[in-house]
């Protein structure tokens, strides 16, 4: 490698970084039996500094081989996979400047709080060595120089000398306490934010360029072990299940008898689409899905949409990290006397099994929750739209109907209201109600289920009967309905008189939207919060010869919606 070329640069400053951070750690650990929180600031950057030795490895080191013996029949080497170069050499020219921007920004910050704790300890070593100096001066007169010191005075001097050392450290405690403690923390929460940004967009050139769309790549991801330390092999897993056309011969159908039959005729319903079912002792959340819903009679489902229900049950089942805000799906069962198959899901943990539905509870005319919740459920629903564009999947129903909540399990000696909005955590929102669609590079036209509850929340283009592909913007715009009815607190079809019955103008709902939007969002929300909803309702991202896999309108929404959401729910 050229040690002149950009990569030979961002190689350099990725070390550069990795020696400053570690010697940083070094220096504030020097304080840490002051208290326990500088213990975990020196953990924090430590952390930081192993997720950077990672991404070099990913990025650069050859020897970073993928780690084959957990898939001995896929004997390629890194040299194979990238024609003989790294990983890092594979991105465009835009996309390393990128890069190695990242990571001279990231020296830039954690320098100042090198710089500010070695001054502080060449400040506290004179001030030892001029104490120590000064007590043997003064503590000694002139007729010491010529006679021995007695023992007391041995014992009188070093006495003295513990004193001092003492009164070093305490004023060092102090200052620290005081001054150098939050100055620190304040550079290492930005080196911490700048090292998650420089992760979450590395995360993005390797899924979501055009090296992202080489199974052989995707592989090396998922099993490559710098890739694992960083929880790169998760989604690089979800995308290879996303692009794989063929179907599984792995069947996620719930095989059923005569107990599991009545098990799923109890169900205990939670509004209109979901339930509790009580299944091998434990509540499993139901979610049912009409197959054939214009038929008057029982009929069994067909091939081709039995695939499509045990290929999304397969992805819903995948491991998935907790930014796609999707419980895991245990497989489904056909109720064919009602047209419908059932998904069953687990209860995430720690909560009980009272769900209830963002929709339900803006119609339910309560208090809305406290600004910051609102704006952590934003950023949580903005992340989980990203994470799905991320690998390639689409949701194609995103709206308030399918975002649930359940109430913490209480305290052994409390009790839990039932049904009790005070109770829900509306920073934990749980997306629910995928389509059986196929990833988005496959055409998905729908039929035509003219319904105002729905198509408030569908893009112009995706109303009626669809003639167009449905690609990311269609959810980033369902997104933006969400967020207008976070920030408003009620439910969208609440913003016209008759509901948008009478509307039957896919451009005139959006319209009225982004009229609601501009007049009503900032004195609720902010500026920014209103910003945000209309780039999504409006597709305002400014995003112009965009590549095959949408990078620039990805990397527009993550530094336009997600950063901003993320910048006011810090200071909220």
């Amino acid at each position: 490698m050229d040690p002149l070329s950009i990569a030979g640069f961002t190689l350099t400053a990725i070390d550069t970084l990795w020696k400053v951070s570690e010697k940083t750690a070094e220096l504030v650990s020097n304080f840490r039996d002051f208290d326990h929180d500088t213990k975990v600031l020196e953990t924090r950057i430590r952390d930081d500094n192993a997720r950077t030795r990672a991404l070099r490895q990913l990025l650069f080191d050859p020897s970073s081989v993928s780690a084959w013996n957990f898939y001995p029949q896929r004997m390629l080497t890194i040299i194979q996979i990238y024609h003989g170069r790294s990983l890092f050499e594979h991105f465009d020219p835009e996309v390393q400047n990128h890069i190695h921007l990242f990571f001279e920004q990231a020296i830039g910050i954690i320098e100042q709080a090198y710089q500010l704790l070695c001054r502080r300890q060449a400040v506290s070593s004179t001030g030892e060595a001029d104490s120590e100096g000064s007590i043997s001066r003064s503590s000694t007169p002139l007729a010491s120089f010529l006679t021995p010191l007695s023992h007391d005075s041995d014992l009188s001097l070093s006495y003295t000398h513990e004193i001092s050392k003492k009164s070093s450290r305490t004023f060092q405690r102090i200052r620290w306490s005081l001054l150098d403690k939050k100055r620190v923390e304040a550079i290492v929460r930005d080196f911490s934010e700048v090292n998650k940004r420089i992760y979450d967009n590395i995360e993005l050139w390797c899924l979501s360029t055009s090296v992202g769309v080489d199974l052989q790549h995707l592989k090396h991801l998922e099993s490559d072990t710098s890739s694992r330390t960083l929880g790169f092999d998760i989604d690089a897993k979800l995308q290879l299940a996303t692009s794989t056309e063929e179907n599984s011969p792995w069947t996620y159908e719930i095989q059923q008898n005569e107990e599991t039959r009545q098990a799923l005729l109890s169900v205990v319903p939670v509004e209109s689409k979901f339930g509790i079912v009580q299944w091998d002792s434990k509540p499993m959340l139901v979610e049912y899905r009409s197959y054939a819903p214009e038929s008057p009679v029982a009929v069994d489902i067909d091939t081709r949409t039995k695939d499509l229900v045990n290929r999304l049950a397969k992805l819903l089942h995948q491991p998935k990290g907790v930014v796609f805000r999707t419980p895991s799906c245990w497989g489904w069962a056909r109720q064919i006397h009602f047209n419908r198959v059932a998904f069953m899901f687990s209860i995430p943990e720690g909560s009980e099994a009272q769900p209830r539905s963002l929709y339900h509870v803006l119609g339910s005319g309560s208090q809305p929750p406290a600004l910051g919740q609102r704006f952590t459920l934003a950023l949580q629903l903005a992340r989980c739209i990203s994470h799905l564009q991320l690998v390639k999947w689409v949701h194609k129903s995103f709206r308030s109907e399918n975002i649930l909540f359940f109430p913490p399990k209480p305290e052994d000696s409390q009790e839990l209201p039932s049904r009790s909005q005070e109770c829900l955590n509306f920073s934990e929102p749980w997306v629910l109600g995928y389509e059986f669609s196929r990833p988005e590079s496959f055409f998905s036209q729908g039929q035509s289920d003219r319904s105002p509850t729905l198509d408030v929340y569908r893009h112009p283009e995706r109303q009626g009967r669809p003639t167009q592909f449905f690609s990311k913007i269609h959810d980033i715009y369902a997104l933006g309905v969400v967020l207008l009815e976070i920030g408003l607190w009620q439910q969208a079809t609440s913003l016209e008189k008759s509901g948008f019955t009478k509307v039957r103008d896919p451009y005139a709902i959006k319209k009225q939207l982004v009229r609601n939007a501009e007049k009503r969002l900032a004195s609720k929300m902010g500026e920014k919060y209103k910003q945000v909803v209309l780039k999504c309702l409006g597709n305002g991202f400014n995003v112009a010869d965009d590549s095959k896999e949408d990078l620039k309108l990805q990397q527009a929404f993550r530094s336009q919606v997600i950063n901003v959401l993320e910048d006011a729910a810090k200071y909220i």
